[in-house]
C-alpha cells in the first residue's frame, strides 16, 4: 500500500485540480493520509503562484517538505500547480530535492509521472480542463462542492499573471458540467459553486453569447440540486438576461460576486479594466433592481502604481456609496510578465497595508449595518458543523454567504447534521457574522 499526502494552496479553482489529482491517485491504488509523523510515500504540493505572498507560502511549504524528505519521512516530493507552471526552470535549479514538477496539463498524470525517472515537459500555454469522467475526490464535504466551468483567461488586466500561468480560456461543455453536477447532487452535495477565472465569459470559446445564463438554466433543471452559486463575474459582461435568470430561480443564489478592483477611472484604464466609477454605480443599481434582496461581493486592489491619497479617498467614498455586503482588499503585487511590471511601484508596502486597513474599516461598518437588517428574519442555513472557535455553537451559511470568504451564521440553539438545511431565526448581528437559533 502506497500513501500520499496532498497539500492544496491558493484558490478554489486550484482546489478542484487538487481533488482530481487525489482522485487519480486513489484510482491507481494510493491511500491518502492527513498530516502525520510517520512515513509517506509521496507528498504533493499543488501550489499557487499568483502574487508574491502566495509564492512565498508555496516555497515555505516546499522547503518544509524537503526537510521531511531529508529526515526520511517522505519518499518522493511532487510540486504541481501554478508555481510549477510559472517557474519550472528556477525550481529545478534551486530545489533539486523535488522529484517531479508538474504543470497545469499534468493534473491527471501524476500517478504516471511517479513511475518515471524525470519530470515531464511543462507546456508554456496549458490546454487541460477536467471533465465529468475525471476521477475526483471532493474535499469540501457534503455541504458544498466547487464546479469548475472553465479555466484560463482571455483578459489582459495589467496586474494579473493568470493568463500567463493558466493559458487561454477553455470552457467545458454544458452537458459535461450538468453530468458532474448530477453526480455531486446525487451524492448529497447541497450547494454547487461555479468557479472560473471569469464566469461571465463562460462558453464564449464554444460560440455561446450568454453561456453562463444558458448553463444556469440547465443546472436548475436538476431535480435534487440545492443552491447554485455562480462566482467571479466580470463587470463589463453582466447581461440583463443573466440577472433575470438568477432573479427568476429559486435555486440560484441571489448573490453576485463582481470584482471591480478600483473606482478611479485613471487607474482602471491603466489596469486595462473596462468601466469606471459612474458605470459601476449604474451596474450595481441595475443588479439590485433586477434581483431584489441580492447580496453583492467585490474585491479591490490598493497600491497600484500611481495611486494617490486622493484616489484612496475617492475609493473610500465609492465603497460607502456602493454598500457591498462583502468586500475583500488586495495589496498590489508587482509580477514579472504582466503588462504593469515595467511601471514603477510608487506605493510602499507600509502605505499599501495602511490603505487596505482604511478601506476594510469602512466596510466593517457597512457589513454590520447590512447584517443588522437581517435581525428578526428567518433564513435558510446550510449547517457546516461545530464552530471553529467552540463546540458549544454550530455554524453554517445563509444564501448570501460563500464559504471561506464571507461571514458565517453561528447557531446557539438547536440541533442539526452536517450538510443539513435548517431555518434559523437571526437574533444578533456582528460585523461580518450573524447569530441565531434553529426554529
Amino acid at each position: 500500500m502506497k500513501t500520499f499526502r496532498l497539500i492544496s494552496l491558493g484558490c478554489p479553482k486550484n482546489t478542484v485540480d487538487s481533488e482530481v489529482i487525489a482522485g487519480t491517485l486513489i484510482e491507481k491504488g494510493y491511500t491518502p493520509v492527513v498530516e502525520t509523523d510517520g512515513f509517506v510515500d509521496v507528498v504533493i504540493l499543488n501550489t499557487c503562484g499568483f502574487i508574491q505572498s502566495a509564492k512565498e507560502e508555496s516555497i515555505n511549504w516546499i522547503m518544509e517538505a524537503v526537510e521531511a524528505k531529508e529526515a526520511g519521512k517522505v519518499g518522493k516530493l511532487v510540486v504541481s500547480g501554478c508555481l510549477a507552471q510559472r517557474y519550472p526552470d528556477a525550481l529545478k535549479d534551486e530545489i533539486p530535492e523535488i522529484d517531479i514538477l508538474s504543470g497545469i496539463d499534468g493534473v491527471e498524470n501524476i500517478a504516471e509521472f511517479l513511475g518515471k525517472e524525470s519530470s515531464p515537459t511543462i507546456a508554456e500555454s496549458p490546454t487541460y480542463i477536467y471533465s465529468h469522467v475525471s476521477p475526483r475526490a471532493v474535499s469540501t464535504g457534503i455541504g458544498y462542492a466547487y464546479l469548475k466551468i472553465a479555466d484560463g483567461c482571455d483578459h489582459s488586466c495589467s496586474f494579473c499573471a493568470i493568463p500567463k500561468i493558466r493559458g487561454k480560456q477553455r470552457s467545458r461543455g454544458i452537458e459535461d458540467i450538468v453530468e458532474e453536477a448530477k453526480a455531486l447532487t446525487d451524492s448529497g452535495t447541497q450547494e454547487l459553486i461555479l468557479v472560473a477565472q471569469d464566469g461571465t465569459s463562460y462558453g464564449r470559446d464554444l460560440g455561446l453569447t450568454d453561456g453562463l445564463g444558458d448553463l444556469l438554466e440547465e443546472l436548475e433543471k436538476i431535480e435534487n440540486v440545492g443552491w447554485i452559486r455562480p462566482m467571479y463575474m466580470f463587470p463589463g459582461k453582466v447581461t440583463d438576461r443573466l440577472l433575470d435568470v438568477i432573479a427568476g430561480s429559486e435555486k440560484i443564489c441571489p448573490y453576485v460576486d463582481i470584482p471591480l478592483q478600483h473606482s478611479s477611472d485613471r487607474l482602471l484604464k491603466s489596469m486595462r479594466r473596462t468601466g469606471g466609477r459612474e458605470s459601476y454605480l449604474r451596474l450595481l443599481e441595475r443588479i439590485r433592481d433586477r434581483i431584489p434582496g441580492v447580496f453583492v461581493r467585490t474585491s479591490l486592489i490598493v497600491g497600484y502604481p500611481g495611486e494617490t491619497d486622493e484616489d484612496v479617498e475617492q475609493l473610500l467614498y465609492f465603497v460607502r456609496e456602493a454598500r457591498f455586503h462583502h468586500l475583500g482588499v488586495f495589496t498590489y503585487s508587482r509580477e514579472e510578465g504582466t503588462p504593469a511590471f515595467p511601471l514603477r511601484d510608487t506605493v510602499s508596502e507600509a502605505v499599501k497595508l495602511e490603505r487596505s486597513s482604511v478601506i476594510m474599516e469602512a466596510q466593517k461598518e457597512i457589513s454590520h449595518e447590512l447584517n443588522q437588517k437581517l435581525v428578526g428574519q428567518t433564513l435558510e442555513v446550510i449547517v457546516e458543523g461545530f464552530s471553529e472557535e467552540t463546540e458549544l455553537l454550530l455554524q453554517g451559511r445563509h444564501i448570501g454567504q460563500a464559504p471561506d470568504i464571507d461571514g458565517i451564521v453561528l447557531i446557539n440553539d438547536g440541533e442539526a447534521c452536517v450538510g443539513e438545511k435548517k431555518l434559523v431565526e437571526i437574533q444578533q448581528a456582528l460585523s461580518y457574522d450573524l447569530i441565531g437559533r434553529i426554529i
